[in-house]
């Protein structure tokens, strides 16, 4: 980062993206593939440009779906207490923010629809929107595009059989851009330490060599941290959770004879390690993650894009019997590799429009076994996944209009060799699926556009769903239906967006989200204690976004935004269930915050967040219901010293400022307020 990035002009608030920037982008670099566009573009023009929706760099007026964008200046001035990328994303409409804590995932929703409904891509490669927003360095991180509404043509289902299994980008999906060009050599160390004994350094440098671009880094976190579970629930501590967390990463791009003909490698490996507050309660995770990018704009015309990317986990948690015992029962291991791949080819035609079509796929190989005190190891899960999709998508623009529309064609495949221990009665299945988008949007004047959309997804059933964990007829756990049909859903949207003054943008958004055939899970029998996965009904989800933004001058810059969300289950097989709300997905959410700057180089941004309520569950009889809380977060960047060759500046973050220690969903709650404080050197 340059140090005149760090002028109040361009510090701005992470919803100050939410209006898409004018189109400015010269013409000859409109339709260049990533790499491609970010070498041969300054800066300022790349600023202008998304990519999420059709995988190559566009201007904002030729994007039927509404993007937002968040810039490396944006984030290098969010807070992030947990750690976490998805907080990153917290102050934007549409979507709940919920990171349960430092040690676990965000379980928040996307458009009233729960987790799993909006995926995580890297760089246009899918990831795991819980563990690897957990994992990752924001510091790789060159621009987030939060794209809204159903993704699903161009971009395919992540196939995770962790935490919930698949996500599918019905809701949106969030592309976290990498940092794959330096224009300026840059060094960098920080150091700061923080409330619960927290302590930060990082390493960071970055330059040039004739075609060869670099980046490396290294960092170390750890903290006695605090209790942050309920008191007396399965969270409860008898000593403080220790975290410690390290990340390296190296990304690395070289130019093949010119800047649109470009090799990228990315790598990352993080390590998390801590307890959780009692002797037997310690984890062990270690990830690793791996990018290559292949960009080739052959002629004026044909551009071709070849990613492949590989995702390592290895997660590891011990377990005690808690209340009763607070010693050693057994280790539980979590071992998954996902490999997904995308070839992606774009024709150019009748001046501005632009044919994509290619194809893609993602191997999975998953395994989890207990060990016990004595080291003896029981496997209790061994599957594999595979999928395919073929895509085509045609976007043409006429006059003020841009027409879009496209399909893919998806087919997923499970090997089940074990589940729960035993060998399942079902050991495979396949689905294929049709899916289609359409989209436009009408440029009614330079400052004024309308757009909608609308496509659909699918989420096949998860291993255990399919095959069950029932070793005999008389025994507890899932019985087996592998009869089971995909999750089917429809996103739509209807939006304005208006450059109302030189300074004030305005944005209403409408959205309704259906799901057909929604999985629920059923209790068969208590005595055993049996239960049966099903397609019992759908799930609707209606609201509306409303952003704004108002550039006061001299850097003085403010926002808000609110997002009403109405969700209803339809369960024919449950009453209990039928009529009840979607979990996780909040009636209404409301951020404002505020970018100051002061004389001296001091800039001060706050940050405002409220939740309304929400469920934990579709059982009205037994869900419990949360939010209706306010959070206040600070954030004060001060440079301390500026020379020819470095810069020194300080920044202080305050969190959580009114102390709001609320609950959230398993028996989690928020610590409180904290404060961290650290300096930073920049040669």
């Amino acid at each position: 980062m340059k140090p005149q990035h760090l002028t109040p002009v361009i510090a701005l608030s992470c919803a100050l993206a939410h209006a898409d920037a004018p189109p400015s982008a010269s013409g000859d670099i409109t339709n260049l593939p990533l790499s491609g566009f970010v070498e041969a573009t300054s800066l300022e023009q790349l600023a202008d440009l998304v990519v999420t929706d059709t995988k190559l760099g566009q201007t904002p007026d030729s994007v039927t779906q509404r993007i937002v964008v968040l810039k490396s200046d944006e984030i290098a001035r969010l807070p992030t207490p947990n750690g976490n990328l998805a907080e990153l994303m917290r102050h934007t409409s549409g979507q709940f923010v919920n990171v349960l804590s430092r040690n676990d995932a965000n379980w928040g929703s996307y458009a009233g629809l729960g987790p799993k409904y909006n995926s995580y891509l890297l760089d246009g490669l899918p990831i795991d929107a819980f563990a690897d927003a957990m994992s990752l360095d924001s510091s790789a991180i060159e621009r987030i595009e939060i794209h809204k509404g159903p993704a699903s043509v161009l971009y395919s289902n992540y196939l995770t059989m962790d935490f919930v299994g698949n996500e599918a980008p019905l809701a949106g999906t969030t592309n976290f851009v990498l940092k794959n060009r330096v224009d300026t050599p840059l060094t960098r160390f920080a150091a700061g330490f923080g409330s619960w004994g927290s302590r930060a350094a990082r390493a960071y440098t970055q330059g040039a060599s004739g075609p060869l671009s670099y980046i490396v880094s290294a960092s170390h976190e750890l903290a006695d941290y605090r209790q942050y579970g309920n008191p007396g629930s399965w969270l409860q501590t008898t000593s403080r959770p220790h975290y410690e967390k390290d990340r390296v990463f190296t990304n690395l791009s070289y130019a093949l004879g010119r800047p649109d003909h470009t090799v990228s490698l990315y790598y990352q490996f993080t390590a998390h390690q801590g307890t959780m507050g009692r002797p037997n309660r310690d984890f062990d995770h270690t990830y690793n993650t791996f990018n290559f990018a292949y960009n080739n704009a052959i002629n004026d015309d044909w551009h071709l894009q070849f990613k492949y990317g590989e995702r390592h986990y290895d997660r590891r948690f011990a377990n005690d019997d808690y209340p009763s015992s607070l010693a050693l029962v057994n280790r539980d291991i979590n071992r998954q590799t996902i490999r997904p791949a995308d070839l992606t080819a774009s024709y150019r035609h009748a001046r501005d429009s632009l044919l994509t079509l290619g194809v893609d796929g993602q191997w999975v190989d998953y395994e989890t076994e207990s060990r016990s005190p004595a080291g003896a190891t029981t496997p209790a899960n061994r599957a594999e996944a595979r999928s395919t999709g073929y895509f085509i998508q045609e976007k043409l623009r006429w006059n003020d209009w841009v027409l879009r529309a496209g399909l893919r064609r998806n087919t997923i495949h499970h090997d089940y060799a074990l589940l729960g221990g035993n060998a399942p009665t079902t050991t495979s299945a396949a689905w294929s699926k049709n899916l289609w988008s359409v989209g436009a949007r009408y440029n009614l004047s330079p400052g004024l556009a309308f757009y909608g959309n609308a496509g659909s997804s699918f989420m096949v059933p998860t291993a255990k769903q399919i095959g069950g964990t029932v070793p005999t007829p008389g025994a507890s756990g899932e019985l087996p239906n592998p009869a089971l049909r995909p999750e089917s859903g429809i996103g739509r949207d209807l939006g304005v967006d208006w450059q109302a003054t030189s300074a004030l943008h305005l944005n209403l958004r409408g959205f309704l989200n259906t799901i057909s055939d929604a999985i629920v899970t059923n209790i068969v029998s208590a005595v055993p204690s049996q239960v049966r996965s099903e397609n019992a009904g759908g799930a609707r989800s209606a609201g509306f976004e409303l952003d704004s933004r108002y550039t006061l001058g001299a850097g003085l810059t403010a926002f808000a935004n609110f997002t009403h969300t109405r969700t209803r289950i339809s369960d024919n097989l449950n009453p209990g269930n039928d009529g009840s709300q979607i979990p996780f997905a909040p009636d209404r959410l409301a951020n404002a915050g505020l970018v100051v700057p002061f004389p001296g180089e001091l800039v001060v941004a706050a940050y405002y967040h409220w939740v309304g309520r929400y469920y934990d569950s579709t059982d009205r009889a037994g869900r419990q219901s949360f939010g209706n809380y306010g959070v206040i977060n600070l954030r004060a960047q001060k440079v301390l010293s500026r020379t020819a060759s470095y810069t020194a500046l300080a920044t202080a973050d305050l969190n959580n400022l009114t102390d709001r220690q609320y609950r959230m969903p398993f028996d989690f709650r928020d610590p409180g307020i904290s404060g961290f404080a650290g300096v930073e050197v920049r040669y």
